[in-house]
């Protein structure tokens, strides 16, 4: 049994589209999405409506809730906030009142039972889809912050767009990564495939490449607000 997660689309749907297919050519049996579908994306209802499509359970992240509500104070920087509000205003105008509502009835977590044990599923913490967690966090504050009293095997976020993988005692903590904006300097799609041999599972981080140039071409070709910003982020996949 292979289970796809991934997370941070960010309207980027040509990587959206190559990380389907890979999933497709996986063999996967069932898909989850961990949030962050269409803020800051030149195809914003393409990728809402692909991922609801693909999808056996989708979470809600930060930016969805800005796509929805727009960026309040403290959740950005200050003098970065206003554009960041004119981008939510552009997306949002893309989506239809059904799609908004779609994003708005998302759940902040998702727990199952595999062979393997459970599985917790969850934007940035399972409780608050906003703080940032990062790979070198201390084990008191990973454990306080992503398992947060859920007895797991496995624990799976995005949010950070780093994808890597540890362990603490038998658990495991894995981050998927961005499908559409990565942030390791590698300017290909991440995802994570969860490999399940009986009561064993295996993480396994893929890399897909997609078109990047084709993707910021589409940002100007929309008249995208930030079109140069995030042309800059696409092409060296660092935050700037």
């Amino acid at each position: 049994m292979r289970i796809a997660f991934f997370s941070d689309v960010h309207g980027n749907e040509l990587a959206l589209d190559a990380v389907i297919a890979d999933v497709r050519s996986v063999g996967c049996d069932r898909v989850y999405v961990l949030g962050d579908l269409a803020f800051r994306g030149y195809a914003p209802k393409a990728c809402v409506e692909k991922v609801a499509d693909v999808a056996d359970g989708v979470i809600r992240g930060n930016a969805d809730e800005w796509v929805l509500r727009g960026v309040r104070p403290g959740e950005a920087p200050e003098e970065r906030r206003a554009t960041m509000d004119e981008e939510a205003v552009f997306v949002r105008s893309l989506l239809t009142p059904d799609e908004l509502r779609y994003l708005a009835n998302l759940p902040l977590l998702l727990l199952e039972e595999a062979p393997f044990g459970r599985w917790l599923a969850f934007h940035a913490t399972p409780y608050d889809p906003f703080p940032i967690v990062a790979p070198d966090a201390s084990d008191a504050d990973a454990e306080r912050l992503l398992m947060a009293g859920h007895d797991a095997r496995l624990y799976l976020y995005g949010h950070i767009h780093l994808p890597y993988v540890r362990t603490l005692g038998e658990r495991i903590i894995a981050n998927l990564g961005s499908v559409g904006m990565p942030f390791d300097g590698i300017p290909q799609a991440s995802y994570l495939v969860v490999h399940v041999d009986q009561d064993q599972c295996r993480v396994e981080h893929r890399r897909v490449p997609y078109d990047v140039e084709a993707a910021c071409r589409r940002y100007d070709d929309v008249g995208y607000p930030a079109a140069e910003m995030m042309k800059r982020v696409l092409r060296a996949a660092r935050p700037v």
